[in-house]
């Protein structure tokens, strides 16, 4: 099969891929689509972990063409979804019931081969059903999704809240509508580019403003009454964190979402985090969200077609990659067949 396959830091090849015999307990899943994730641009950068050699891609769905020994739920033929994440389920983070800090996580697509490649082989635990009308591409987004969900659980976000997005790429779009769904009163999202602005207004933005305004800050301030009350950090980088606690108002929430570089940080004015009262997290990975994540695609609560995803094959991979990031595209996804 064709596979991509990355070696390490800019080394990325079109190969001819042995695929290994199906062991019990695993699928056989024929890749009808891969989502391309900012993740994958930092390991391709050396900027984040993975175990080369190993195909990439871990937000993929695709259809059952064989079946291991041992499997009663799952049959020839079937679409399933796939969530990347492995839990060992026996060291003390998931007995405790997180499962996002496994200290044995093994992830498709990052250290285990995934979805880059024409076929790739699952365990049965990581596939999830989906109806045959829904859309391949649609569902692809159900790993992002997911992802956006746990964030939105950190930030337990009461109705009638106000919030700030940072950020308009695919999580800031897909934290948007969670957040609609969630109850959120006057939503704001800030994003540089012109076209992703006017997609979140689409989509149900109250107001799509640009960080570099000369006014931004009052801006804000002014239309929330005296900031927000959440704010998640979508962008993935320290201007944007910083920009997030600039702007909370005093007993904010502040979620750092975005994946950064290893090399980005910021400083912390320790007496404005005291005077604000202000709560700061993190969220990582996506412990128990993911079938809620394909439920929410599947009844069309969510609605990706906005986010105009652009479809390419494996050849065009290397390409994306190794070229600055084209800011008007929300998402790639790569279809191996």
């Amino acid at each position: 099969m064709k596979a991509a396959l990355f070696n390490g830091p800019n080394q990325l090849e079109i190969v001819d891929y042995s695929m290994p015999s199906l062991k019990p307990k695993k699928l056989l899943i024929k890749v009808e689509a891969c989502g391309l994730c900012g993740t994958d641009f930092h390991i391709y950068k050396g900027e984040s972990y993975s175990k080369p050699p190993v195909i990439l891609g871990h937000e993929f769905v695709g259809t059952i063409v064989d079946v291991g020994s041992g499997i009663k739920d799952f049959k020839i033929g079937d679409h399933v979804a796939i969530d990347p994440n492995i839990y060992c389920g026996e060291c003390q983070y998931c007995k405790s019931g997180k499962i996002n800090f496994c200290e044995n996580l093994k992830a498709l697509g990052v250290g285990i081969d995934g979805g880059f490649a024409e076929y790739s082989i699952v365990p049965v635990s990581q596939a999830y059903l989906l109806p045959k009308d829904i859309s391949f591409n649609s569902v692809a987004f159900s790993e992002p999704l997911s992802c956006c969900i746990r964030g939105m659980d950190q930030a337990s976000i009461r109705h009638g809240e106000d919030l700030v997005i940072l950020g308009g790429g695919t999580i800031g779009l897909l934290m948007l509508q969670l957040a609609k769904i969630s109850g959120a009163g006057k939503i704001i999202l800030i994003e540089p580019v012109s076209e992703k602005r006017s997609i979140s207004l689409q989509l149900g933005a109250d107001y799509a403003l640009d960080p570099n305004s000369k006014d931004l800050l009052n801006q804000v301030a002014g239309l929330t009454s005296g900031g927000p009350d959440v704010i998640i950090e979508c962008a993935g980088n320290s201007s944007a964190a910083n920009l997030a606690i600039e702007l909370s108002k005093k007993g904010g929430r502040v979620i750092i979402f975005g994946l950064a570089a290893k090399s980005e940080s910021i400083n912390l004015n320790l007496q404005e985090i005291f005077l604000k009262e202000l709560t700061i997290k993190s969220s990582l990975l996506n412990p128990f969200t993911f079938s809620r994540a394909v439920n929410l695609l599947i009844n069309k609560k969510v609605h990706v077609e906005k986010l105009n995803p652009v479809i390419t094959n494996l050849s065009d991979l290397e390409k994306i990659l190794s070229q600055p990031r084209n800011s008007t595209v929300i998402k790639y996804q790569i279809t191996p067949n």
